[in-house]
C-alpha cells in the first residue's frame, strides 16, 4: 500500500491540481493508494505512515523538503524503512532500499558545491559592487537601536537577585555574549552581583 504527499506550501488550487495529478496515477497504473497527506514537511507524516505503508507517491521529488538536505533526508528515511519513492512529475521511481550509500554521498556533494558555489558568487558580486564605488555595511557612525539600551537597571536588578547571563540573554532575545559585553560596557557588574 503507498500513500501520497503534497508539500502545503503550495496554492490551494496547485494543491487541488497536484492531489488529483496522484489519484489519477494511481487509477492509471493500478497502484493503492491509501490517503494522500497534505503537510507543511514530511517530517511530520513519517510516523504515521509506519508500519502499515510500503512507498511514498510525490508530485515531484522536491515536494519532499524545503532544501537538498531535506530531501536527502528523508530519503534516507525511506531507505531505512523500505520504503520506494515515486515522483510523477519527474518520472523518478526509486526503490529507495535499492540505493546506495554512494548516491546520498553524491547528493552531500551537490550540496557542499552548491553552497561554495553561492559564497563564491556572493563574494564576486560584493566585490564588484565595491569596485563600483558602493560602500558596504552599516554607515559609519549610524545609530542603531540595541535591544539591551535602555534596560541597565532591569538587567542591575535581576543580577543582583543572582540571575545568570544566560538566563538574561534569554529572556532578552541576545547571545550571552552580547550580556557580557553589555555588562561590561555599562559598569553594572560589581562585587555583590557578579555571577559567572
Amino acid at each position: 500500500m503507498q500513500i501520497g504527499y503534497i508539500q502545503n506550501n503550495a496554492s490551494k488550487t496547485e494543491q487541488i491540481r497536484q492531489h488529483q495529478a496522484l489519484l489519477s496515477y494511481a487509477k492509471d497504473n493500478s497502484v493503492r493508494l491509501e490517503c494522500v497527506y497534505v503537510d507543511a514537511s514530511f517530517a511530520n507524516i513519517q510516523e504515521t505512515i509506519l508500519p502499515s505503508c510500503d512507498g511514498v507517491l510525490v508530485y515531484n521529488i522536491s515536494s519532499l523538503g524545503e532544501s537538498l538536505t531535506e530531501i536527502k533526508d528523508n530519503l534516507v528515511f525511506c531507505k531505512q524503512h523500505n520504503l520506494s519513492v515515486q515522483s510523477i512529475e519527474d518520472g523518478y521511481d526509486f526503490k529507495v532500499q535499492n540505493l546506495t550509500d554512494d548516491f546520498f554521498k553524491g547528493i552531500d556533494v551537490a550540496i557542499e558545491v552548491r553552497s561554495r558555489l553561492i559564497s563564491k558568487n556572493t563574494k564576486k558580486v560584493l566585490q564588484q559592487k565595491k569596485d563600483e564605488g558602493l560602500k558596504l555595511g552599516r554607515p559609519f557612525g549610524a545609530i542603531v537601536k540595541k535591544r539591551l539600551e535602555g534596560k541597565e537597571e532591569e538587567i542591575r536588578q535581576l543580577l543582583l537577585q543572582k540571575v545568570t547571563k544566560a538566563e538574561i540573554a534569554r529572556r532578552f532575545g541576545v547571545s550571552r555574549i552580547t550580556v557580557f559585553h553589555f555588562v561590561k560596557r555599562n559598569g553594572l557588574e560589581n562585587k555583590e552581583s557578579c555571577i559567572a
